[in-house]
C-alpha cells in the first residue's frame, strides 16, 4: 500500500483515480490547506502481490472534467521524499539502501546524497526522470568521501536521457551521489525518482517480445555484470494491436529489482539466422510476422526472405527504444535478386511501405543506421502483407463531454495507397451516438454523443475504429495516439498501452439549457369550416450567445391535420404553427406536444411543451366577461370577445338569452367585422334576488364560408345587497 500525493489545480469533487494497472484505491479527506483548496490530492494504492515494476500512468477524473497523465514508477523499492535543504556536499541527505529518493532539482544546483557501503559491494544507481515525462535530463556523479568524481552518467543506454550505472566499492565508508540537469534547469517538473540498491540493470532482451498468452523465453543482458541469462516468463494475453509489457527482475538477493519492456504480439514470431548477413544467407520468414533480431557488431547486417504477391500491400514498423534498445535501424526492401524497391522513412518510428508490383520472392535487409554495434542494440519489427493502406489518430488523448451531451474528436487519417472512404466506430462507450464518422480525405470531425445514462464523474476508455473496404477485403485499423503523446511526452521513450490505444473521456455536469419554449395559451384551436389555424410558439434564449436557430416539431396531432413551422421575422424570438386540416372534423380536444431543438457549441438540446390542448371548434368563438358582484340597484360594465378564425370577417350577432331574474342586459347587439369585442351594462333591480348564478348566456351568430353559425357562450355572476353604514 501506497500514499501518491498528486499536485496541482481543480482537485476539488475528485471522484476517482485512473490507473493503467490493477489496483484499489481510495481517495483521502484532505488534511491540509493544499487539500482543502483543491490544490493536492492524496490516494492510497493498493497493488497486487504479482504487480510487475515499470513505468506506469494515472489521471484524476473530478465533476468538471479530466486531468492529464502523470507518469508514476511502479517499484518495490522503499520511498523517501528529498530534503530541501541537500543542495551542498555538507548538507547531503543521508540514505539507507536499498531506496527511492522522489525529489525535483532547482536552477543551478545539485542533490546531494551520502551513503555508507561495505567493501566489494556492488551498487547499481538510476535517476530516472524522463521516462517519466519529467523536463529534467539528469546528470548522476559518483563521489568519494574526499569528493573525486569515481563514476558518472549522462544518457545511458537502454534509459532514454536517464542515468544509470553500476560500481563496485573496494573500500568500505560514506560516499556521495551528486543528481543535477545537465543544462542547470530546474524547477517542479524536474522531478526524479533517484533508485539505490543491489538490483540489476537491463538493456533490451532479446528477443524484444512474444505472442500474447505463451511462454516466451528472453535473454538477459546485464551492463552492470557483463552476464547474460535467460528467463522464461507467460506473457499476458495479446489485445486487438500489438502492446507493451512490463517484466520484473528482481536481484539475486531479493533487495530491490530492474524491469525490462517487451511487446506483446499478435502474429507468428521470426528470429533471426545467423549468418544472414547477405540477400543469399537471408532468414526465411513468412508474412504476416514479427521479424527479431540484434546488431552487435560494427559490420552486422540482417536480411529476412519471404514471398509477397503482386498487390500485396507491404508495411514494416520498426520498434526498438520504446522496448528499451539504443539501436537506430535502417531498412532497405529489396527483390530476390538484391535490386532496392523502397527505403524506410526516418522519423521517430521507422516504417517502410511498399505496394508489391510484381509477384515473387523479396529481401528486407536491416542495418545500424549509425555505425558501430552494440549489446543490446536489438529491434522488433512488425510485418505485414495486407496493411490497410492508412493510419489514424485523433488530435486529443483525453476529453469531457457533458452527461448526455456531445464532444468532438478531430481524427486525421494517414494514407499510403487507400484513398476511399473511412468509417470510423467507437469502442468502449456503448450505446453513443455518432455524427462525421464517413470520410474521405486526411481528417473529419466526429462527434460523440455519450449515453445519458453514465452519472457525472464516470470516467470511460474510448477506443477509435476505422473500417474500410480495399478490393474484396475488409480492413480495421485502430487509431493510435502517438502524436499528441509525443508532443505531450517528447523524451518518454515508453509509455504504457492505454495512453496510446485509448482515448479518456470524463462525464461532466449536464450542459446548461440554453433556449426554452412558450404558448400565450396552452389550448390552440383548430376550426371547423375553415380548415387552418394559426399560433405562435415563443422562443427564450437563456445564453445570449446562442444565435442558431431553432427547429420546432408537433406531435400528437389528429388523423388528417398537418403541421408548416416558419419563422417570424428572423426566427430569433418565435416561430408560427400553421395548422391544415378537413373542415368538417368533429370538435374535441386532442393532447399534442411541441418539440423545440438547437445546437449550441456541439450541443444538442431540446425543449419540449406537454400538455397542450388542440382544441377542434366552431369557426367562431365567444366569452363573456362579467363584473365578479353587482349590487342591487346599481349597473356594472361588461364585455363580450370574440374569436373569428375565417379570412372573411363578417358582423357577428349577440343575443342575450338567458340570465338571473332582476339582472337586465341588452337585448341584442352587434360587433361589426372590424372589431372583436362589446362593451355593455348589467343592472340589477331593487328587488333582485341575491346570490350566484351562472346562468347569464349569451347567442352569438354570423356567417362563415356561406354557411350560419351559431354558438353559445355563459359566465358566473353575482348579485349582492347594498353594504350599509
Amino acid at each position: 500500500m501506497t500514499e501518491l500525493a498528486l499536485t496541482g489545480q481543480g482537485f476539488q469533487g475528485a471522484g476517482r483515480l485512473w490507473t493503467s494497472f490493477a489496483s484499489r484505491v481510495e481517495l483521502l479527506t484532505p488534511t491540509d490547506e493544499a487539500g482543502a483548496k483543491g490544490e493536492k490530492l492524496v490516494c492510497r494504492v493498493t497493488l497486487p502481490r504479482d504487480a510487475q515494476l515499470g513505468v506506469a500512468a494515472v489521471r484524476v477524473a473530478t465533476r468538471d472534467g479530466v486531468s492529464n497523465p502523470q507518469l508514476v514508477l511502479i517499484d518495490d523499492l522503499p520511498t523517501l521524499q528529498e530534503k530541501a535543504d541537500n543542495r551542498t556536499p555538507d548538507q547531503a541527505m543521508t540514505i539507507d539502501w536499498p531506496v527511492a529518493v522522489d525529489g525535483a532539482c532547482e536552477p543551478a544546483q545539485e542533490d546531494f546524497y551520502r551513503f555508507h557501503v561495505a567493501p566489494g559491494e556492488r551498487l547499481s544507481f538510476e535517476a530516472v526522470a524522463e521516462r517519466l515525462g519529467s523536463q529534467l535530463d539528469p546528470l548522476l556523479r559518483l563521489l568519494s568521501p574526499s569528493g573525486e568524481e569515481l563514476a558518472k552518467s549522462d544518457d545511458a543506454d537502454g534509459a532514454g536521457g536517464d542515468s544509470r550505472f553500476t560500481y563496485r566499492f573496494e573500500a568500505p565508508g560514506e560516499y556521495l551521489l551528486a543528481l543535477r540537469d545537465v543544462r542547470h534547469a530546474g524547477g517542479p517538473a524536474h522531478r526524479y525518482r533517484l533508485r539505490v540498491g543491489a538490483f540489476p540493470l537491463l538493456s533490451a532482451l532479446y528477443p524484444a517480445g512474444g505472442l500474447g498468452g505463451q511462454v516466451a523465453s528472453f535473454e538477459l543482458a546485464n551492463p552492470s555484470t557483463d552476464r547474460k541469462s535467460l528467463v522464461h516468463v507467460t506473457l499476458p494475453p495479446s489485445g486487438p494491436r500489438p502492446r507493451p509489457a512490463t517484466l520484473s527482475i528482481p536481484s539475486p538477493d531479493g533487495r530491490g529489482s530492474s524491469w525490462a519492456i517487451v511487446d506483446v504480439g499478435l502474429e507468428l514470431e521470426s528470429n533471426e539466422l545467423e549468418p544472414n548477413d547477405s540477400t543469399a544467407d537471408a532468414s526465411p520468414a513468412t508474412l504476416p510476422a514479427v521479424l527479431n533480431g540484434r546488431i552487435d557488431r560494427a559490420d552486422d547486417v540482417d536480411c529476412f526472405r519471404f514471398g509477397a504477391s503482386q498487390g500485396d500491400r507491404l508495411r514494416f514498423t520498426v520498434k526498438t527504444h520504446e522496448l528499451g534498445s539504443d539501436c537506430d535501424v535502417y531498412c532497405t526492401l529489396m527483390t530476390g535478386d538484391g535490386s532496392q524497391v523502397a527505403v524506410a522513412r526516418q522519423e521517430r518510428q521507422t516504417d517502410l511501405d511498399y505496394q508489391v508490383a510484381e509477384s515473387g520472392e523479396y529481401v528486407l535487409r536491416v542495418e545500424n543506421l549509425f555505425l558501430g554495434g552494440r549489446p543490446g542494440g536489438v529491434y522488433r519489427i512488425d510485418a505485414a502483407n495486407r496493411h490497410a493502406g492508412f493510419t489514424l489518430h485523433a488530435e486529443q488523448i483525453q476529453y469531457a463531454a457533458p452527461q448526455g451531451g456531445t464532444f468532438v474528436v478531430k481524427v486525421f487519417a494517414q494514407r499510403s495507397g487507400y484513398d476511399g472512404p473511412i468509417e470510423l466506430a467507437v469502442e468502449g462507450l456503448e450505446g453513443a451516438a455518432l455524427e462525421g464518422h464517413t470520410f474521405e480525405g486526411g481528417e473529419t470531425l466526429l462527434k460523440v454523443t455519450v449515453p445519458e445514462q453514465l452519472p457525472v464523474g464516470a470516467l470511460q476508455s474510448m477506443s477509435i475504429v476505422g473500417k474500410a473496404l480495399a478490393g474484396d477485403s475488409a480492413r480495421v485499423v485502430r487509431a493510435v495516439q502517438e502524436q499528441p503523446l509525443n508532443a505531450m511526452f517528447p523524451n518518454a521513450p515508453y509509455l504504457p498501452w492505454q495512453l496510446r490505444d485509448e482515448i479518456a473521456v470524463a462525464i461532466g455536469p449536464p450542459f446548461p439549457p440554453f433556449f426554452e419554449l412558450s404558448l400565450a395559451s396552452d389550448t390552440v384551436y383548430f376550426p371547423q369550416l375553415v380548415g387552418s389555424s394559426a399560433f405562435d410558439v415563443n422562443i427564450s434564449r437563456k445564453n445570449e450567445a446562442f444565435k442558431d436557430p431553432v427547429s420546432l416539431a408537433v406531435e400528437g396531432l389528429p388523423v388528417g391535420i398537418t403541421a408548416e413551422v416558419t419563422a417570424i421575422d428572423d426566427g430569433s424570438k418565435a416561430m408560427r404553427v400553421s395548422l391544415q386540416g378537413p373542415p368538417d372534423m368533429a370538435e374535441g380536444d386532442y393532447a399534442i406536444r411541441l418539440i423545440g431543438r438547437g445546437t449550441f457549441q456541439d450541443q444538442k438540446q431540446s425543449a419540449a411543451l406537454d400538455g397542450v390542448k388542440l382544441r377542434v371548434v366552431k369557426p367562431l368563438m365567444v366569452a363573456i366577461a362579467a363584473p365578479p358582484a353587482i349590487v342591487t340597484g346599481t349597473q356594472q360594465q361588461a364585455e363580450v370577445s370574440i374569436q373569428r378564425f375565417a379570412a372573411d370577417a363578417q358582423p357577428v350577432q349577440l343575443r342575450f338569452i338567458d340570465g338571473p331574474a332582476g339582472l337586465s342586459a341588452p337585448i341584442a347587439l352587434t360587433i361589426p367585422s372590424t372589431e372583436s369585442r362589446a362593451v355593455f351594462y348589467l343592472s340589477a333591480a331593487p328587488d333582485a334576488p341575491l346570490g350566484k348564478f351562472d346562468n347569464l348566456a349569451v347567442e352569438a351568430s354570423t356567417v362563415v364560408n356561406g354557411q350560419p353559425i351559431t354558438v353559445e357562450a355563459r359566465a358566473a355572476v353575482e348579485i349582492q345587497a347594498p353594504t350599509t353604514d
